[in-house]
């Protein structure tokens, strides 16, 4: 592993809980412990979003980086003790089959797994959300409430972050468990005195369901400019590349001119003085951003320019492969360097 990449240990904690749409505490709590003593100011809302507040001069500018993971919540116990579940957020189906699963009850953690076929009887026939079960160890649906197990509990892919080569990690909710990580750093490392602004960390909640979540934090801290972190696609494997933009893993973070989820209304520009005053300081101070143009997806910030009377709003990305898996995989130097353009970012004139 990448010697020079900082508290791999916190990562892995903010990966490991469970944190499904609407279901944040558990990350939220990793979170506010995580914090320097320095912070003073911490509050949570109603809806669920935590905000750090880092007093400062000027602008007001909201950092936003959503809690929740996708997931899966269970819709029936069948009466041979399987479940059938739908999906909390764009879960991927192609990597259900086979997958490991924590299941998640009013009594704690139950490890589960998902049903495939033996290839010997696979028809390879286009898999549905219909014909995915979940198998919990039980022969019955009274086994399975024994268990306690019920209709509403949630389930998470089992898949603890690992390193993975020099440079990668690799694990489930990275999206965007890496963009809260990389506000409790910036926390960490900024000095209040060095800030041109007042500064909002947000961490907010159900992004994977309809993005709206942080729209109650944007309300309460009306912001002048607002910046949300969160993945995006790399293009950088065999299947994809040359697909959309030329996103890779390991050339920095990238600057979003553009998202859009065709058919959904949800779609993303950014103020473009505010976009490209960022790209100057990214030149300026050496450190590498890719341009980002996609669909197919869109973040918590999309809403939240709407909200604050026309917050000049920016996002940037940290490239990710295998988005909403249980191998969702970054580069740690694009997580360096997002920090370090955040820095940059909060210490000049925007």
């Amino acid at each position: 592993m990448y010697k020079n990449f900082p508290d791999f240990e916190l990562l892995e904690r903010l990966t490991a809980v469970p944190g499904v749409p609407g279901r944040e505490e558990p990350t939220a709590e990793i979170i506010r412990s995580s914090l320097p003593s320095k912070i003073s100011e911490c509050s949570v809302d109603r809806l669920g979003n935590l905000v750090v507040h880092i007093p400062g001069k000027g602008k007001r500018v909201m950092l936003a980086a959503h809690m929740d993971e996708v997931g899966l919540i269970v819709q029936r116990i069948l009466p041979s003790g399987f479940l059938k579940i739908e999906r909390l957020g764009g879960t991927s189906l192609r990597a259900m089959p086979g997958s490991r699963l924590s299941l998640w009850t009013s009594n704690g953690r139950i490890s589960a797994q998902v049903v495939v076929p033996p290839q010997h009887l696979d028809n390879n026939e286009p898999l549905k959300l219909t014909d995915i079960f979940i198998d919990v160890g039980a022969s019955s649906i009274e086994e399975t409430t024994t268990m306690g197990i019920s209709v509403g509990d949630v389930l998470t892919w089992d898949s603890p972050l690992r390193s993975f080569g020099e440079f990668f990690v690799s694990g489930k909710a990275l999206d965007d468990r890496l963009g809260c990580f990389i506000l409790i750093q910036l926390a960490k490392q900024i000095k209040p005195q060095d800030l041109k602004y007042d500064l909002y960390l947000t961490f907010t909640v159900q992004e994977e369901s309809m993005l709206m979540g942080g729209v109650t934090a944007a309300r309460a801290i009306k912001p002048d400019i607002i910046i949300g972190i969160d993945g995006t696609f790399a293009f950088d494997t065999p299947d994809l590349e040359g697909n959309q933009c030329d996103l890779r893993l390991g050339n920095g973070p990238a600057l979003k001119w553009m998202d859009a989820i065709r058919g959904k209304l949800a779609s993303f520009v950014p103020n473009h003085k505010l976009a490209i005053k960022v790209r100057e300081i990214a030149l300026k101070e050496n450190i590498p951003l890719q341009d980002e143009v996609v669909t197919g997806m869109s973040t918590a910030v999309t809403p939240l320019q709407y909200t604050a009377e026309g917050a000049a709003a920016l996002a940037l990305s940290v490239p990710l492969r295998y988005h909403h898996t249980p191998i969702e995989t970054a580069d740690v130097r694009d997580v360096e360097n997002i920090i370090l353009l955040l820095k940059a970012i909060l210490m000049n004139d925007l």
